[in-house]
């Protein structure tokens, strides 16, 4: 984007355009309406699993701001939606909360996209039905969404105010302390804005910029990143299971493709290749596909911005943070390489709005067919997506933890494993439950050493240690698979252990969200 283009259309619209432009928000909000009650509708049948659940439970346990940050420590994100997840939990400790919390932030982001944004209806509603936008962003009530909104936020705020780099700068600020992608992508999109900002520095006098006010927005910037990173320091006793394992296989050959074709490709086509039995968590090993799709988004990128190297820059900076991320520290899921695809519509918002500048119209006008090809595949997932989640749930913990209340054991001794999904049914609970992983017991997931998994022929063992732990001789047994009779009783039985099972709840689109509960008790006479 050339910064005096960006500014000629407003200075010389007219009161005619002007007036037309007032007239048009109420039409765009009609015509947004209908997507955002979509998303509402979803968002209220959306299934809370251990991710979204476990970072409320912090907010709730944490009496202080000190105590919060403490444990934020272990959760391998910044602080910023711990601290917003806070705020409404000092007045109420139901999950649920969570969810309106997100519901503002995924309002704002289709605000933004439906008023602000230079698109055309049909490239909204592409947008829209998007998989980021109609569900992982949105719909998972997390801190990507915050992200998503900054980077809607940074696009329209350098359309509408280019020069004005500290205004700029306090997004990215924001942006970057949303989660560990978003210092990624509001590096990427600080690198090629310098770039641009660069390459017109003849003008830097007439657009008002100033060598002050650009080191205040770096500044700004730069301790925004550094507040980020010190809350993103792990804690001396994490677990590798939130920190990743730091260049481990970074230089593997197998591990870089991996890297590549998942950043690549993955956030174009997030489904998973079980659809329709699953359809979140995709990767390269379980959706072959991905690997032809590479090549072809590499083309349209290169198609679509082959005459903008900016945004060319934009794209390559992202990709390529991403790429160096996912090899190197944690490889991570669709959810964390969104930040491509985000990437990308912050370049076609910058070409739509040039394109809108023209005096011709027609054909001229349209974007690249290559970002139509890109954004229909997009809406095809998030079709397929609010498909899926309607059919089955996303998790099972909701429902365990109203089947236990119903059947009067809420309050019962409650174990389970792993403690990464049979948190989620503590938190669905909101009470104390036993983790067999650490012998103790615990509101939430703590990503520490002492609780990572153990072997499974340990089972029959870490129960007896629980029962005794518990002083009770009974115990309610959640855990994530059903116990296999060939290899599970007869542990059960050299412990004297008697395994009933009481109810199941499988068929979970999250991985380990599933759950079977059983009755454990000592054998008579024992």
């Amino acid at each position: 984007m050339i910064l005096n283009e960006a500014l000629r259309p407003r200075e010389q619209a007219g009161g005619g355009e002007a007036s037309r432009a007032g007239l048009r928000w109420p039409i765009e909000l009609a015509w947004t309406l209908p997507f955002l009650i979509l998303y509402w509708v979803n968002i209220a049948h959306h299934y809370l699993w251990r991710d979204e659940l476990n970072a409320w439970t912090i907010a709730v346990v944490s009496p202080t701001l000190s105590a919060l940050f403490r444990l934020v420590h272990y959760e391998a994100h910044p602080w910023l939606w711990y601290v917003v997840l806070w705020l409404p939990s000092r007045i109420t400790t139901a999950p649920v909360a969570m969810k309106w919390v997100e519901a503002c932030i995924g309002t704002a982001i289709y605000l933004v996209i439906g008023l602000k944004s230079p698109f055309t209806r049909l490239e909204k509603v592409l947008i829209f039905l998007g998989y980021f936008v109609v569900f992982e962003y949105t719909v998972m009530s997390r801190m990507y969404g915050i992200m998503l909104l900054c980077a809607l936020l940074y696009a329209w705020r350098r359309m509408e105010k280019p020069q004005g780099v500290v205004g700029i700068a306090a997004i990215l600020s924001v942006m970057a302390n949303s989660d560990m992608t978003g210092v990624l992508l509001s590096g990427a999109l600080l690198l090629a804005y310098a770039h641009e900002c660069w390459t017109w520095r003849e003008q830097w006098t007439e657009l008002g910029l100033t060598r002050a006010r650009i080191a205040a927005a770096l500044l700004l910037y730069l301790g925004a990143v550094a507040i980020s990173i010190h809350s993103l320091m792990p804690a001396p006793d994490i677990s590798w299971q939130s920190s990743g394992r730091l260049f481990s296989e970074a230089f593997r050959p197998v591990h870089i493709a991996r890297a590549v074709v998942d950043v690549v490709a993955a956030p174009w086509w997030p489904i998973s290749g079980e659809f329709p039995t699953r359809f979140w968590d995709t990767d390269v090993r379980t959706q072959r596909g991905l690997e032809v799709l590479m090549p072809l988004v590499l083309f349209a990128y290169w198609h679509c911005f082959r005459r903008r190297r900016n945004a060319l820059l934009l794209m390559a900076l992202a990709l390529g943070c991403a790429i160096f991320f996912a090899d190197a520290v944690y490889l991570g899921r669709v959810r964390h390489w969104g930040i491509t695809l985000t990437a990308f519509l912050v370049a076609i918002w910058s070409m739509r709005a040039q394109l809108n500048a023209l005096p011709v119209k027609g054909r001229a006008s349209r974007l690249p067919a290559s970002a139509y090809a890109l954004l229909g595949l997009s809406a095809i997932a998030g079709g397929a997506a609010i498909f899926s989640s309607w059919t089955h749930p996303f998790s099972q913990s909701g429902n365990v933890a109203k089947w236990l209340q119903d059947n009067h054991l809420a309050d019962a001794a409650l174990v389970g494993n792993p403690d990464v999904s049979f948190a989620s049914v503590a938190e669905q609970l909101q009470r104390p439950v036993y983790f067999l992983e650490c012998a103790c017991t615990d509101r939430f997931k703590l990503f520490s050493r002492d609780r990572e998994t153990f072997l499974e022929q340990e089972l029959a063992d870490r129960l007896a240690l629980a029962q005794k732990n518990l002083k009770t001789d009974t115990l309610i047994y959640v855990c994530y698979r059903p116990l296999m009779t060939q290899f599970d009783l007869p542990r059960f039985a050299r412990r004297s252990l008697t395994v009933t099972p009481m109810a199941s709840f499988p068929g979970a689109d999250a991985s380990l969200e599933s759950f079977y509960i059983y009755r454990v008790t000592k054998s008579h006479g024992q």
